[in-house]
């Protein structure tokens, strides 16, 4: 398990590959001598200018706070590689839902899980947050290898999205 503000985030595994932590950042990089990644500005809240709440009332329909930042997936093989033997095809579905439980917005991505790997990063990188009203958000990870009909359970990464005053 792994905590992200002081909440137990489970891990749920669904075949071979399984999903272990995720995060919210500004920025990342990764030391490809060593490869170690570091994270810069991890993001568990954000505060929105009251203004840009009023632009979802007009149009009713999601807007994009420009903020850009990363979503940092990590995942673990449930088997040996050794023992596995074979690249590992997955399909991830990752979503953002606001505080009222809406989809904001949902990307599918296929990666090939390579044999000799025992952990894996996957970095996603977005232009900003969509928004409709503050509250608490989710982004929600789900997996399917290739020999899975549909995605297993949701893991979520926490984010607080406040109201302020426009100064």
């Amino acid at each position: 398990m792994s905590v992200n503000k002081g909440k137990e985030i489970k891990t749920k595994q669904h075949g071979q590959i399984q999903f272990v932590w995720g995060l919210i950042c500004t920025l990342s990089s990764v030391d490809q001598h060593q490869n170690n990644l570091s994270l810069f500005n991890i993001i568990e809240q954000i505060n929105i200018p009251v203004g840009a709440f009023a632009m979802y009332h007009k149009e009713n329909k999601p807007v994009l706070f420009p903020l850009q930042h990363q979503v940092i997936l990590f995942f673990r093989r449930a088997i040996d590689p050794i023992l596995g033997g074979e690249e590992t095809p997955i399909d991830i579905k990752l979503s953002l839902v606001d505080s009222s439980g809406n989809q904001l917005f949902e990307n599918l991505m296929s990666l090939k899980f390579p044999n000799n790997l025992k952990r894996m990063r996957h970095i996603i990188s977005n232009p900003g947050f969509f928004i409709t009203k503050p509250g608490d958000y989710v982004y929600k990870i789900q997996t399917r290898e290739n020999n899975q009909e549909s995605f297993g359970s949701p893991n979520e990464i926490p984010l607080e999205v406040k109201e302020i005053k426009s100064q």
